[in-house]
């Protein structure tokens, strides 16, 4: 591939895997080999930058060279190239934004190594944004306070951040689809941003916007994936939600014993993760809900 882009683009420079890049003039990529290659700007149209974003990995400017994890998961996100025994594998994006894009990206890994023990995956977007990946294992299930983290890098780099805690994730086949939803979640919040803002409660700000049908099944599933064929179960809790959380009187409504409902409630928030007794989970399953029956 690289005598390919080489013969298209004689301009082409390739750069050692082991160095920072810092060459603004030249857009950056990595060829399916690992080759870090830059092209000067002036010589890429429009389109054949399109293309090459979609047949290469954009490779930023002043990004660290990758692990060999991240190698990983950027040809999973970008490439759509997933190890065949990572199909159980449970996921999450923590979408983050920088107010000072001259963070120096190893001090920046080096500061989430210190927080997180299990040392998880970054991606770059570009000087100012990436994604954290956490991949959930059964054995470390503690709960992560995103304020603390916030707070620790703001205090260490001395700039704002903005962390955006995307869903938990089952289907490592659809994290590239994922990932651009995430991404493009966090920008349509972002004017009601504050410092960390979930996916949770994000999702009434979502729905303020233009989405398409496609866009809207992917808002519901990521909520609702656990109980998603469970339609008595979805029923109920619609019913509750609209009968003002009151489970007296929902049962009412469904000629239920106010016992049965309560256990499908219990039953929801166990297998969602979500307590719907609680505004925020409400109002998000609430809009997941009207979004899956239409």
């Amino acid at each position: 591939m690289l005598e390919q882009l080489q013969y298209i683009f004689p301009n082409l420079i390739t750069a050692d895997n082991g160095e920072t890049i810092n060459h603004s003039d030249y857009k950056w990529f990595v060829t399916k080999e690992n080759d870090i290659v830059g092209i000067p700007a002036v010589d890429i149209t429009a389109r054949e930058l399109e293309l090459l974003t979609i047949l290469l990995t954009p490779y930023k400017a002043n990004q660290p060279p990758m692990t060999e994890h991240e190698k990983k998961w950027s040809d999973i996100l970008f490439h759509q190239q997933i190890p065949s025994d990572w199909m159980n594998h449970r996921y999450y994006f923590v979408y983050f934004s920088l107010s000072d894009e001259t963070v120096d990206p190893d001090n920046f890994r080096e500061a989430i190594y210190g927080i997180f023990s299990d040392k998880p995956p970054i991606l770059w977007e570009n000087n100012e944004e990436g994604v954290i990946i956490q991949e959930i294992k059964e054995e470390l299930n503690e709960e992560t306070s995103y304020s603390d983290v916030a707070e620790v890098l703001t205090t260490d780099f001395y700039m704002d951040i903005r962390l955006f805690v995307g869903p938990t994730l089952h289907d490592i086949k659809k994290a590239s689809t994922y990932y651009q939803w995430i991404k493009k979640c966090f920008h349509l919040t972002k004017s009601y941003h504050r410092s960390v803002l979930t996916y949770l409660q994000a999702i009434p700000y979502i729905v303020l916007h233009p989405i398409s049908n496609e866009e809207q099944k992917l808002l519901s599933d990521s909520i609702l994936h656990e109980v998603a064929d469970d339609d008595e179960l979805l029923r109920t809790i619609k019913m509750f939600l609209e009968s003002n959380s009151n489970t007296t009187l929902a049962a009412k409504k469904m000629y239920m014993h106010r016992n049965s409902l309560q256990y499908r409630v219990d039953k929801f928030i166990e297998k969602t993760g979500i307590d719907v007794k609680q505004f925020e989970g409400a109002i998000a399953v609430y809009l997941c809900l009207i979004i899956a029956n239409n």
